[in-house]
C-alpha cells in the first residue's frame, strides 16, 4: 500500500493507494460468499470511510481443514464484517477488528466454523496517522523512502506456530473446543506517516518466507512503482522463497525451537 499526498479544502491529506495480492498453496477452490478471491486460507478487504482509509488480513487457520472445513471461510467473513465496521470511519483499528468478530458470532450462521489470525491498518487521512491491530503472526510493516521502518509489528503466539487466533464455533460439536482469543488480546501500534511511505500488510505467508530487510530492499527498488506493483513484486519475492531451499524466517524459528 501507497501513500501520497492529495489537495482537498485548502489541506493538504494523505490518501492510501492500495493494492491486495495473494497465491494459493492449494489447488483452486471455488469462490463464493463469503469468499472473494481464491486466496488460500487468508482474505482481506479494503475499505473508505469518511476521513478514513482502512484495510485488512486475516489468515484462516489451516487445521480445520482436517475436520472437513474451509478455513477460509471464517477469515472471509470476519474480513466483510470488518470492512463493513470501517466504513464509517469513526473507529480506530482496534475497535474495527472487535465490531467485525463480534457481528461475525452474533449474525453468521451457525455452521460457520474456524478460527484466523487478524491484521487492520487504518489512516486518518487529515491527522497522518495510521493505527494497526493486530492479532496473532500476521502483521504490518511501514517503510519510510530512505529505509527507515518506522512501524513493525510483534506476532503473538501462545507457543512455536500456535499463533493468537479469532475462533468461531457457534454450535457443541465433539472434537471442538470453542476457546480462543478474543479482539482485546490484539496490539495496538500507531505512527504519523508521510507521503511515499508504503505499509505493508500481510500474513504469515509472507512474514515467514521473506526477511525484513529482504522487504525493504524490494520496496526501496521501486520507489517510483504503483501499489498494484509493488504487491505483485513482494508476493513473487515470498512465493520464491517458500520454494527454495535458501533458510526462512520460519525455517530459522523452528530450528531454534527444535523441529
Amino acid at each position: 500500500e501507497w501513500k501520497h499526498p492529495s489537495t482537498g479544502d485548502g489541506r493538504q491529506r494523505l490518501t492510501l493507494e492500495s493494492a491486495a495480492r495473494c497465491v494459493s498453496k492449494t489447488a483452486p477452490r471455488l469462490v463464493q460468499p463469503p469468499v472473494r478471491h481464491d486466496c488460500g486460507d487468508d482474505a482481506f478487504f479494503l475499505a473508505g470511510g469518511k476521513q478514513t482509509l482502512t484495510v485488512g488480513v486475516a489468515d484462516g487457520v489451516s487445521s480445520w481443514a482436517r475436520h472437513g472445513i474451509n478455513p477460509a471461510l471464517f477469515a472471509w467473513e470476519l474480513m466483510v464484517r470488518c470492512e463493513a465496521a470501517a466504513q464509517d470511519g469513526s473507529l480506530d483499528a482496534g475497535e474495527i477488528l472487535t465490531e467485525g468478530f463480534e457481528t461475525v458470532i452474533r449474525e453468521s450462521s451457525r455452521h460457520l466454523v474456524g478460527s484466523s489470525t487478524a491484521c487492520i491498518a487504518s489512516l486518518d487521512c487529515s491527522a497522518g496517522e495510521l493505527d494497526v491491530a493486530n492479532l496473532g503472526d500476521s502483521g504490518a510493516l511501514v517503510v519510510r523512502p530512505n529505509g527507515h521502518v518506522c512501524l513493525e509489528t510483534k506476532e503473538q503466539q501462545h507457543y512455536f506456530n500456535c499463533p493468537y487466533q479469532l475462533v468461531c464455533v457457534p454450535q457443541v460439536r465433539a472434537g471442538f473446543m470453542s476457546g480462543g482469543d478474543l479482539p482485546a488480546s490484539s496490539e495496538k501500534y500507531s505512527t504519523q506517516v508521510r507521503a511515499g511511505d508504503v505499509l505493508i500488510l500481510a500474513t504469515d505467508g509472507f512474514f515467514d518466507n521473506v526477511w525484513k530487510e529482504r522487504a525493504i530492499s524490494e520496496v526501496l527498488s521501486m520507489s517510483s512503482a504503483s501499489a498494484a506493483e509493488i504487491a505483485d513484486r513482494l508476493v513473487r519475492v515470498a512465493y520464491a522463497a517458500s520454494q527454495s531451499m535458501d533458510e526462512t524466517p520460519f525455517g530459522r524459528a523452528a530450528a531454534q525451537h527444535g523441529i
